[in-house]
C-alpha cells in the first residue's frame, strides 16, 4: 500500500490547479496555522518562543510530531522586518512582541532608512536558520515560511492609523513607503529562496475588515504585483494570506498572480473559489474561534461548509482561517487533524 507523505498531497493539489492533472493521493491536504500556539506543547513560554530559534524549532517538531498536519507553517512574528529597521519591541512572557517605538513616527525619517539584510540583521538570520532545521528535522511535510508582507510592514513602521491618514492627505508619501516595504519583503523572499524556500507573504491589516477595496487597488495591489512577478521571473511560486473579510477584493489578490491564496472566516469561501479555480491554490477557512471555544460538534460542522463549498475542479487544502489562538486546548487541533483527515478522504 502506497504511503502518502505531506508533501505529496500539497504538490497533488498544485498540479491539479495548473494543469488539471488528477495525482492520486488518499486525501486532500490538512493543516491549523500554528505560531506562538505551538509554545505550549513543550512548556516554554512565548517570550521563549519568540526570541530563541531552538525553542522555536523545538516547539515546531512538537507540533508535527502530535498533529501530523500536511503543511507545518514557521510562523513565527511579523515583526521580524520592522525590528531590524528600527522599531524597539517589547516582548512580553504570554503573548506576541509588539513595537513600543516605531521606526516612522516621524515620517520625515524614511529617507534615512536603509534596507535590513535578513542574513545579518534582527532575528531574521535566526529565522532562516530555524527554517533550514525544521526543514530538515521533518522532510516528509511541506516547512512553509510566513514573512511579513509590504502593507504590513508599513503599518509596523507607520502606525495603522498614521498610514491610513497618509494615504488621505499624503498618498505621494505612501507610494514612497510602499516602494520601499516592498524591496525589504522581496529582499526577506530571497532569503529564502536562496535556501530553496518559496515565500509566503502575511497581509493581515491589507484586508477590507480595516482599509477599503479602493485603498488595497490604489496602495497594495500594484506592490503585491511587483513583488510576484519579481519572484515569477525567477520561477518562483508566491503565497499570500490576508486576515479578515476580502470578498470586494479576491479577483484583485488572484489576479496579482500569486500560486497560492489563504483566506480567513469571514471571507465567502464559495466566491474565493469562484475567483481562484484554475488560477491559485485555495487555502481556508474554519474559523480559529472554534480552536478556543467551539464544540467537536461545531468544529465538524465548519469543515464539512468548507468541504462543501470548496473547489472541486481545482487544487484547495484545508486549513484554519488564521492562526490558532495561543491559550487554545491543545486537544481542540487534535479535533481539527482527525476530523479534517477523515473528511477529506
Amino acid at each position: 500500500m502506497e504511503t502518502y507523505t505531506g508533501k505529496k498531497r500539497v504538490s497533488a493539489a498544485f498540479k491539479k490547479t495548473f494543469t488539471e492533472q488528477e495525482i492520486e493521493v488518499d486525501r486532500i491536504p490538512v493543516y491549523p496555522f500554528m505560531g506562538q500556539f505551538s509554545a505550549q506543547l513543550i512548556g516554554a513560554s512565548i517570550r521563549e518562543f519568540l526570541l530563541d530559534p531552538k525553542v522555536f524549532v523545538k516547539a515546531q517538531i512538537a507540533a508535527y510530531e502530535r498533529y501530523k498536519p500536511d503543511v507545518l507553517l514557521m510562523q513565527w512574528d511579523l515583526l521580524m522586518d520592522v525590528e531590524a529597521l528600527g522599531n524597539v519591541l517589547r516582548f512580553p512572557e504570554d503573548s506576541l512582541c509588539i513595537s513600543t517605538e516605531m521606526a516612522l513616527e516621524n515620517k520625515g525619517k524614511l529617507s534615512s532608512l536603509k534596507s535590513a539584510d535578513p542574513n545579518k540583521d534582527g532575528r531574521m538570520p535566526n529565522y532562516l536558520e530555524a527554517v533550514v532545521e525544521a526543514r530538515s528535522a521533518m522532510p516528509g511535510i511541506s516547512v512553509s515560511p510566513v514573512i511579513a508582507g509590504p502593507w504590513t510592514i508599513a503599518i509596523g513602521l507607520r502606525g495603522a492609523t498614521e498610514l491610513i491618514m497618509d494615504a488621505m492627505k499624503d498618498p505621494d508619501y505612501v507610494h514612497e513607503l510602499m516602494q520601499f516595504c516592498t524591496m525589504q519583503s522581496i529582499r526577506f523572499g530571497e532569503a529564502l529562496v536562496d535556501l530553496k524556500i518559496g515565500p509566503n507573504y502575511s497581509e493581515a491589516p491589507a484586508s477590507c475588515s480595516l482599509i477599503s477595496p479602493k485603498m488595497y487597488r490604489k496602495f497594495i495591489f500594484p506592490y503585491h504585483k511587483q513583488l510576484v512577478d519579481h519572484f515569477k521571473e525567477k520561477k518562483v511560486g508566491v503565497g499570500l494570506h490576508v486576515c479578515g473579510y476580502t470578498d470586494p477584493i479576491l479577483e484583485d489578490m488572484v489576479n496579482t498572480g500569486v500560486t497560492n491564496l489563504s483566506i480567513d472566516a469571514p471571507t465567502d469561501l464559495a466566491k474565493a473559489a469562484e475567483a481562484t479555480r484554475g488560477k491559485a491554490v485555495l487555502i481556508g477557512n474554519v474559523n480559529t474561534n472554534l480552536f478556543f471555544s467551539g464544540t467537536r460538534e461545531e468544529m465538524k460542522q465548519a469543515i464539512q461548509d468548507c468541504l462543501d463549498n470548496a473547489p472541486k475542479d481545482s487544487g484547495y487544502i484545508l486549513a484554519s482561517g488564521c492562526e490558532v489562538p495561543g491559550v487554545a486546548p491543545p486537544e481542540k487541533v487534535d479535533w481539527f487533524m482527525e476530523i479534517g483527515n477523515e473528511l477529506t478522504r
